[in-house]
């Protein structure tokens, strides 16, 4: 690895949530594969589960997050970041605006993923995509992977066993990382598979965290691992 100096100084945004965050951290500490402590690079997370929640500002239903997610790159800025990431998927509907905000690098989940599914499925054309309403409202994987068919569970599904597994009382939202949410997405992209993808993406941060390429029968790829792996080929690479 690079000598401290050299090597990018990561932020991390976080608190969307807290699971989440502590998730990207995680993968980001066994990606790296150092011998020892002084290994590894420097992190600098804030979470702030205060941040408006996404899914309900792109519905219309509550407060706009930028301001707060302005703030929190703000404040790894001050303490040294010099890459910044968001432990959200859903909340890369604003990664433009915090880029024309705020003077440091992001880089993005969904570049990285675009980049994975080139190298790694070149033939899949037609990818089943578990997201939260907001990414899918957001139009997030439209913009970034236009050349993709991307196909979302239907709506029943979407209410039933998506957002249920998330936000709903035995969800990954209220700590339960066990059975019922990961029954649920299970549920979800069986049903995705059925209408023909090819490939799953779990698009929403949090749902890796129950759902693995054991529960699907074709592969299941997840955008945060993807940004963590061109996080770890920066960070050699400085």
């Amino acid at each position: 690895m690079a000598e401290r100096g050299t090597a990018p100084v990561i932020g991390i945004i976080g608190g969307m949530g807290p699971l989440a965050t502590a998730e990207l951290f995680k993968k980001l500490t066994l990606a790296v594969r150092a011998p020892g402590d002084s290994g590894h690079p420097r992190v600098i997370v804030d979470s702030d589960p205060s941040i408006p929640d996404r899914t309900e500002h792109i519905l219309g239903t509550g407060p706009d997050p930028l301001p707060a997610l302005m703030a929190s790159a703000r404040r790894l800025t001050q303490a040294g970041a010099t890459l910044c990431v968001v432990a959200s998927v859903t909340a890369h509907a604003y990664l433009d605006g915090l880029r024309a905000a705020v003077h440091c690098e992001f880089m993005s989940a969904f570049d990285a993923l675009k980049d994975h599914l080139s190298a790694k499925y070149p033939a899949v054309k037609r990818i089943g995509v578990l997201a939260t309403t907001g990414a899918i409202k957001a139009e997030l994987f439209e913009r970034h992977v236009p050349e993709l068919r991307v196909h979302y569970s239907d709506a029943e599904a979407q209410e039933r066993f998506v957002m249920e597994a998330i936000y709903g009382p035995q969800g990954i939202k209220a700590g339960n990382v066990g059975d019922e949410p990961r029954r649920l997405l299970k549920q979800a992209a069986a049903r995705l598979i059925a209408r023909g993808a090819d490939l799953v993406v779990v698009a929403c941060a949090e749902m890796s965290l129950v759902l693995g390429q054991a529960d699907v029968s074709v592969p299941l790829v997840d955008p945060m691992q993807c940004l963590v792996d061109r996080l770890v080929a920066r960070i050699q690479a400085a």
